[in-house]
């Protein structure tokens, strides 16, 4: 427990994580298919990759991108990865007008 406190503790109000940090929450969703579906689901629930229009979202979206960054994906050196990654990606039917 006293581990826990100290992560807790280190993680207020900062952009920056202790590796540890970031070592656990990757574990949790790199277990398993499941562990990944989850992070799917919390990424399409927090509406990472849609529009804010509410404040409810807002907060949902601001949750979303807390746990992103404490998995440390979203700095600034992983962004050319993350571009790669997502110009990789096919272009599903929903997204092309008729």
């Amino acid at each position: 427990m006293k581990e826990w406190e100290r992560l807790r503790s280190r993680l207020k109000g900062q952009q920056r994580r202790p590796k540890e940090t970031i070592a656990i929450y990757r574990q949790v969703f790199q277990r398993d298919d499941a562990s990944r579906l989850v992070l799917i689901w919390l990424i399409e629930r927090c509406g990472l990759m849609k529009r804010v229009d509410t404040d409810e979202q807002r907060v949902l979206h601001n949750w979303g991108i807390e746990m992103l960054e404490n998995m440390g994906m979203i700095q600034g050196p992983n962004y050319r990865a993350l571009i790669d990654a997502m110009l990789k990606l096919g272009i599903p039917e929903e997204a092309v007008e008729e």
